[in-house]
């Protein structure tokens, strides 16, 4: 049987912004972020959208930012944020979820805290595109340099220790400046996935497992995500140190 189509309407699309929105059921709000995506569109973040909304239980917002500045634009984390906040009130959230694929996995990263989300699911992110924290990335680096000034310069300054983080990374070399930087604490929850580059959602996808990952993620199951992805692909889970710090930041409570 073919499941009915989602109603997802686009709610804003101004140059700074683009959202667009689903309602359901649930008391969830999962928050998607679009990657980069082509030469004048970035990524249609509704590509998460079954698997985000779970068959339209759950409400979502899908954000995209049009100038791709990894949240540096000028008064872009203000606006996310207040757009979060009001969809939460407004549908009466009891949790939060933000995810999202690339420069969408770091704000997934970075808003988690802002915002105060309970779970962030981060595939492929980037923790920095900032030279002097990742001096060995160069990759978008036409992107990169059209930012100007990088404010937001690594997303382990907004870990926040009252939220619980999924992140994917694939095991290519291409992924390792970003990758064997990333902190580690007990609130984290690191997949390395063999055979996998920068497109670990899309193959989880091709797989049949990325609902299952996202709904045990949802959930904090971090076992049953380590032994699906181990099933699937062979994925190593990168266990911290007991003493490992995370990375505070006060959550912010309005816009």
């Amino acid at each position: 049987m073919t499941k009915p189509a989602l109603d997802i309407r686009l709610t804003e699309q101004s140059d700074l912004l683009w959202v667009w929105e689903h309602d359901g059921p649930s008391r969830r709000l999962v928050v998607c972020f679009s990657g980069i995506g082509g030469e004048t569109d970035p990524t249609p973040v509704t590509n998460f959208a079954s698997t985000a909304a779970q068959d339209g239980q759950n409400s979502v917002l899908f954000i995209a930012d049009p100038n791709r500045t990894w949240l540096n634009g000028d008064g872009l984390v203000d606006a996310i944020c207040g757009r979060i906040f009001a969809k939460a009130e407004e549908v009466g959230a009891t949790q939060i979820v933000t995810m999202g694929h690339s420069m969408g996995g770091f704000s997934a990263l970075v808003i988690a805290g802002m915002v105060g989300a309970d779970v962030a699911i981060a595939f492929s992110p980037q923790l920095s595109i900032d030279p002097a924290v990742v001096p060995d990335e160069n990759r978008w680096m036409d992107l990169r340099a059209n930012i100007g000034d990088i404010r937001i310069s690594s997303a382990a300054d907004y870990l926040h220790d009252s939220c619980t983080y999924y992140v994917f990374f694939g095991s290519h070399p291409r992924e390792r400046p970003q990758r064997d930087r990333f902190p580690l604490a007990d609130n984290i929850a690191l997949f390395n996935i063999p055979t996998v580059v920068h497109n670990s959602p899309q193959r989880m996808k091709q797989t049949g497992v990325l609902a299952d990952v996202f709904k045990h993620a949802c959930e904090r199951r971090r076992r049953k995500v380590r032994l699906l992805l181990q099933e699937t692909f062979g994925a190593k889970i990168t266990n911290p140190p007991k003493d490992a710090p995370t990375a505070v930041r006060p959550i912010r409570k309005g816009a």
